[in-house]
């Protein structure tokens, strides 16, 4: 499992190039699972490298050997019933990758107990496997022997393969967690952008108030001015009125009739 912290999370990739994520207070149960797994790769590399050298052993070494195969085989039994109980404690999301795995590593203790039985007849002397032995049942021992250096050269190229799908999977973690980084940056610009935004529509709301009460002011002091110029107007023709009825007046109070002045002009 390769992983990486990410807020509350921890971010899994799996050998097939998933991804998902798992909280962090399992993240303690996958690292133990990870190092059975890794004990478990040790062990059952002993016990293949061990089961080639068996066939060209005899007496007390072969013997030796044999013991110390079968205790890294049950010893390998054991870590899988470990495992196993693991696999139970984890969360859903992580179990079925891990399930897979599980059913590769039974088959592999599987066929290394059958290359193990298969090594412990197979002896170094020809003499005594002639003995133990018949023509038919010794040439099926020898196929049997090739067909182990067989499954160990295909174990060889296995293993390259699981290499190579490994740093695989590593670069497609980084590259997967290249990309969320990238799209954390771009969501952190967009929010700065809509909050820019934001505080742009509020600034032109308050541009577009002023405007408005702005015009709703020059519209008074128009309506001001125009009544005032009407007042003006008014009072204007109201002097005007009153001027001509003065005036009216005044010529009404002037006496038309010039006889009475002509008369005594006369008499003196």
């Amino acid at each position: 499992l390769k992983r990486r912290q990410h807020g509350n999370y921890v971010i899994v990739c799996y050998y097939e190039e998933k991804f998902c994520k798992i909280p962090s207070q399992h993240l303690v149960m996958t690292t133990v699972f990870e190092s059975y797994e890794q004990q478990f790769s040790t062990i059952t590399a002993d016990i293949t490298a061990r089961i080639n050298k068996i066939p060209n052993l005899t007496g007390t070494e072969k013997k030796t050997a044999c013991g110390v195969v079968q205790g890294n085989i049950d010893e390998s039994g054991e870590l899988l019933e470990q495992m196993e109980v693991e696999l139970h404690d984890l969360p859903p999301a992580v179990r079925p990758p891990l399930t897979h795995r599980m059913g590769n590593y039974r088959a592999e203790l599987e066929r290394l107990k059958k290359q193990f039985k298969q090594a412990q007849v197979a002896l170094g002397d020809l003499g005594m496997r002639k003995e133990l032995f018949g023509p038919e049942e010794l040439r099926t021992s020898e196929d049997h022997r090739s067909t182990m250096m067989e499954n160990t050269e295909r174990l060889g190229k296995t293993a390259n393969y699981l290499g190579e799908g490994k740093r695989i999977a590593v670069e497609t973690e980084q590259i997967g967690l290249e990309i969320m980084d990238n799209l954390q940056r771009d969501r952190e610009t967009i929010n700065r952008a809509r909050n820019r935004l934001h505080g742009t529509d509020n600034e032109l709301n308050k541009g577009s108030r002023i405007v408005t009460r702005i015009s709703r002011r020059i519209i008074q002091h128009k309506l001001i001015f125009a009544g005032l110029v009407i007042g003006l107007v008014v009072v204007v023709l109201i002097i005007i009125a009153i001027v001509v009825v003065v005036k009216f007046k005044v010529l009404d109070n002037i006496p038309t009739d010039p006889t009475p002045a002509t008369q005594s002009t006369s008499g003196r």
